[in-house]
């Protein structure tokens, strides 16, 4: 395990985890956690979060997700995820609601495998607004290129959270399935676990995030004033 990045035992403790999640067992193994997942994820965390404010000119603000999976709401009792998230955004930026964030970069470290996306998966209240607006002002053709082009990097789109076109909205609008989004981000997978191992992970995977540096601005541009 290295200060920026992590190492091969860390996927191998996720592994495990997935093989083997109950309490007992991770309790078990709370010493080879706290080594081989949380404080390597402390300091990766961190120099992702600088690597990140030299691609995009901000100062970025993180979190990681609690191992401990909430079940109060869920049929699948399994205590622990079996990945460590994390998630990036600019400093000062407003969350408003329980679900809605600014835009961000999202980073997910799986036992097989790396995913990372960026964009809102849930607007809030006032860049809902704003992002409708833009697409009934001519915005639309510039987001589907944007979306197009990552989507020939690899990269998947967020699928439409409703049926149809919110209230008030043009049925026949030339982008109307835009329209039915509530929130819009990419998301990547990749194999290749390497990336996030050894000196260079950060900046490999800040390199990662460059491509989708178009739509982050534009989505950020939705809470600014003209």
């Amino acid at each position: 395990m290295t200060a920026q990045g992590f190492s091969s035992e860390t996927f191998q403790f996720l592994q495990n985890l997935k093989a083997n999640s109950s309490k007992d067992w991770f309790d078990a193994n709370k010493g080879d956690y706290q080594r081989l997942v949380k404080k390597p994820s402390d300091a990766f965390r961190a120099s992702l979060a600088e690597e990140l404010a030299k691609l995009t000119g901000h100062g970025m603000a993180s979190k990681q997700f609690r191992i401990n999976r909430d079940l109060r709401f869920s049929k699948d009792k399994t205590p622990y995820n079996t990945h460590i998230r994390m998630a990036f955004w600019p400093k000062g930026a407003a969350f408003e609601g329980k679900d809605a964030q600014p835009p961000s970069f999202f980073l997910s470290i799986e036992p097989e495998q790396i995913r990372y996306g960026t964009g809102c998966m849930a607007f809030s209240k006032p860049d809902l607004g704003s992002y409708l607006q833009a697409l009934e002002a001519g915005a639309g053709d510039e987001i589907e290129t944007l979306l197009t082009t990552l989507e020939n990097d690899g990269f998947g789109r967020s699928e439409p959270d409703l049926a149809n076109v919110p209230r008030g909205f043009p049925k026949d609008h030339p982008h109307a399935s835009l329209a039915r989004h509530k929130g819009l981000a990419v998301w990547k997978s990749r194999e290749d676990t390497g990336i996030a191992t050894g000196p260079s992970a950060a900046g490999s995977l800040a390199a990662a995030f460059e491509p989708t540096l178009p739509l982050w601005n534009w989505l950020l541009g939705l809470s600014k004033p003209d």
